[in-house]
């Protein structure tokens, strides 16, 4: 993973921490990162970091409404939040 991809992922397991279990959309994620890092966040990089984050096991995703996944933090996303 690149530093920016590091950067992203971290920022996106604080998000989904900070819910206390809660869900969040990629849209809902995508602006909380703006928020966050301060920087527009490209969706071609939000997907590509939700794809590492799911690959890795540090997300969980169900389907929602409408097909649009929700996601949530694993307890591996717990752990590698503190690591990163």
């Amino acid at each position: 993973m690149t530093t920016r991809e590091i950067k992203i992922c971290n920022a996106i397991l604080d998000v989904l921490h900070d819910l206390d279990g809660g869900q969040f959309t990629e849209l809902q994620i995508h602006g909380d990162l703006y928020v966050r890092l301060g920087k527009n966040i490209s969706l071609a990089e939000l997907d590509a970091a939700i794809a590492i984050c799911n690959v890795r096991r540090w997300i969980v995703g169900v389907p929602g409404l409408a097909g649009k996944m929700k996601w949530n933090i694993s307890d591996r996303g717990e752990a590698a939040r503190l690591e990163l």
